[in-house]
């Protein structure tokens, strides 16, 4: 809106101001001269209604008790006039109000009827209409101002007189009122006085007002002069201020538009961050956070019916080959392969979920029954015989998968992940790349694990792994020659726990490094402490897993236990399965450093593994331990197996221990075929160190006979 600055036609404060100074100016001298008027008539009429009073009182001394006797002729008005029309009354009124201003007199009785007046013609007329009759009847004084133009007087008429009327109660003498008296009073010198007095106040305003009006136009004029440099400074700036205002607005508008396109691009981040958020960034498959909560909206329908919701937990076979072996680079891309060819053999109302890792997750909504969960994890198996081509290279993969189901297996997402993940391992168990179903044995197998994992901890810090000693015997000759330190593990309440089932517990959570380092030092220990009673045992067998063997200071590790209780390296000798060697890393560096240190090492269960005869001839072993499976063989068929594996490690010029030897005629055959150090049951179970002293201390030296 345009103000009266900036409008088309400027806007005059002087003029204006002119008019409405002259206006109110004008209405305040009209206001102040008639304020003055009434103010005086009204003190006229007060100082009259006290003279009245003062002349009634007189009148009451003077003449009332004459004029009493005509009060009950107001009821007749013909007698009234004859009694009251006597020219004495008059006279005497008159002679009562000589020298005074009063012109005319009255009595009204309380009927309204006139009782008497100075103009004869008068008495006998009924007041009651009369306003100033009617407030001095009720008792209050009562006066008017009046202009007449003829009135008649006591001797005379007047003209152009101001004439005071003043009505005022009459009483008795017990103060009751008996009648009106109306006093007419000649103001006319006093109203002619006033009124020439209320024009000189009323010139002397208008002239006070006119210097007031002079004052304020000169005052308005310097500041209409103010008021307009102001105006045209406003008007300047106000131009400024458009100018600024329109480059402000261009810039907003500019700054809308980098606005608007960082909103998009926010959205567009936003919207890639919550991808990022809820998908796998190597896979582009959904994470498990977005599967979480897809599959709790899925369990979240109500009466959800069994084996309508399945839950197919995925893990890659030996991936850890394939990023040990290849790398990473490789191991990333070929999950990208796997999760593309598990994603294509998928329906598009399933949901196919990276974990982490090499772990999949695929959750099959509205099946029919129990067995399509395990059609489809067979197809998912199929998936795996051909193999994945990467960089060239043609990958060969499998897989193993647990099944659980909803409502079945679990009602929320945790309890079926869980048990789906327990069925994998079962899979696993069960010799990889096949599905299982999950059942509530494996979940008490599974916390039976981890109840025994914890005790095995407990045993380790507690000391209560002890090292049981099995004889090792020269096969031509008898006599002992060493013995092989086994772990056995006596729990306080389980009893007796077996090596096969306390041993993987340890290998799978990590606690094989510190299992493995108790047994090789008490071993030695044991060795010493046997020596210094006089045991002489030649040498002492300890067994060797994964984890010591990736260590990179064990070797010097070893030579310091060595040291520690003064045995020399030919001592001891060390036990590595192939599948140790294999699955090791940098295995033949470290066999070669305790090579060297004079420590003889052994290939335990050969037969059993999977090296190459070409491996055999890099590693630097001294013997090879027949395993005890191929030592059953013997009278069943297997003595080919055996000459063979004795026949080798002769051509390699390797010594050979015999396990698992129990019956004669297989020792027989042994010796006969030339193996050179029998270890079994025939002999002696694994014995604890004091028994296993008692026993052989004495045949150390002589032939042992079994």
């Amino acid at each position: 809106m345009r103000n009266l600055f900036t409008s088309g036609r400027p806007f005059r404060l002087v003029p204006y101001f002119f008019l409405l100074s002259l206006l109110l100016m004008a209405g305040a001298t009209v206001l102040m001269a008639g304020y003055l008027r009434h103010y005086s008539s009204e003190q006229l009429l007060k100082l009259e209604k006290s003279r009245a009073a003062s002349l009634m009182q007189i009148f009451e001394n003077s003449l009332w008790a004459d004029f009493r006797p005509l009060l009950p002729l107001a009821k007749d008005p013909a007698k009234l006039k004859q009694v009251a029309g006597q020219p004495r009354l008059r006279e005497a009124v008159i002679r009562l109000m000589s020298g005074t201003d009063v012109i005319r007199v009255k009595m009204y009785a309380l009927n309204g009827v006139t009782l008497f007046s100075t103009d004869p013609k008068q008495i006998g007329e009924d007041e009651n209409d009369d306003e100033g009759y009617r407030h001095a009847s009720a008792g209050t004084p009562a006066s008017e101002l009046v202009h007449s133009h003829s009135i008649d007087a006591f001797e005379r008429t007047l003209t152009d007189r101001d004439i005071i009327s003043t009505y005022v109660p009459m009483h008795d003498p017990a103060g009751k009122i008996e009648g009106v008296l109306e006093i007419y009073l000649d103001a006319t010198s006093f109203v002619v006085d006033s009124d020439r007095q209320l024009r000189w106040v009323t010139l002397a305003i208008c002239a006070l007002m006119a210097v007031l009006f002079l004052a304020q136009m000169l005052v308005v004029r310097l500041a209409g002069r103010i008021i307009d440099r102001q105006a045209a400074a406003l008007s300047e700036t106000n131009r400024e201020l458009d100018n600024r205002v329109a480059a402000r607005t261009s810039e907003l508008a500019n700054a809308n538009v980098r606005l608007k396109g960082e909103i998009q691009e926010r959205r567009r981040a936003e919207e890639r961050l919550d991808h990022l958020a809820h998908h796998d960034p190597l896979t582009g498959l959904p994470n498990r956070l977005l599967f979480q909560k897809r599959l709790s909206r899925a369990l979240s329908v109500p009466n959800l019916p069994a084996y309508k919701l399945a839950m197919l937990f995925i893990d890659l076979d030996r991936f850890k080959d394939v990023n040990d072996t290849l790398g990473h680079f490789i191991g990333d891309q070929l999950l990208n392969a796997v999760a593309a060819r598990l994603a294509d053999g998928m329906r598009a109302e399933d949901m196919l979920a990276r974990l982490g890792g090499d772990e999949f997750i695929c959750v099959l909504e509205n099946i029919a029954n129990r067995d399509v969960a395990a059609d489809v994890a067979g197809k998912l198996l199929a998936l795996f015989q051909q193999p994945f081509c990467i960089n060239g290279n043609d990958l060969y993969l499998s897989a193993s998968i647990g099944i659980s189901f909803a409502s079945h297996d679990g009602a929320d997402v945790d309890t079926l992940l869980r048990h789906a993940d327990i069925a994998m391992y079962a899979a696993k168990s069960a010799g990889r790349n096949r599905c299982q179903h999950y059942t509530p044995q494996m979940s008490a197998e599974a916390e039976q694990r981890v109840v025994l994992e914890r005790q095995l901890r407990q045993a380790l810090e507690n000391d209560e792994i002890t090292a049981h000693y099995q004889p090792q015997v020269n096969a031509a000759t008898g006599r002992l020659v060493g013995a092989e330190a086994l772990a056995r593990w006596r729990h306080p309440t389980l009893g007796m726990v077996p090596p096969s089932r306390f041993i993987p517990i340890a290998e799978e959570c990590g606690l094989i490094v510190p299992l493995g380092d108790q047994i090789l030092e008490k071993s030695l220990r044991q060795l010493e402490s046997w020596r210094r009673d006089g045991f002489e045992l030649p040498s002492i067998s300890v067994n060797l897993s994964t984890r010591q063997l990736e260590r990179q200071d064990f070797p010097q590790h070893v030579a310091r236990l060595l040291q520690r209780y003064q045995l020399q390296p030919s001592d001891l000798e060390l036990e590595i399965t192939e599948s140790v060697i294999m699955e090791a890393d940098n295995a033949v560096n470290i066999l070669a450093e305790l090579r060297a240190l004079g420590i003889r090492l052994s290939i335990d269960d050969f037969g059993t593994g999977y090296s190459s005869l070409s491996y055999l001839r890099q590693l630097p072993v001294q013997v090879l331990k027949i395993d005890r499976s191929f030592i059953l063989g013997i009278g069943k068929g297997g003595e080919a197996i055996v000459h063979a594996i004795l026949a080798l490690s002769s051509n390699l010029g390797l010594e050979t221990v015999a396990e698992g030897v129990e019956e004669p005629y297989q020792l027989e055959f042994l010796r006969a075929a030339g193996c050179h150090v029998i270890q079994g049951f025939l002999y002696s179970r694994p014995l604890q160190e004091e028994a296993f002293a008692s026993d052989w201390r004495e045949r150390l030296h002589t032939p042992a006979h079994p």
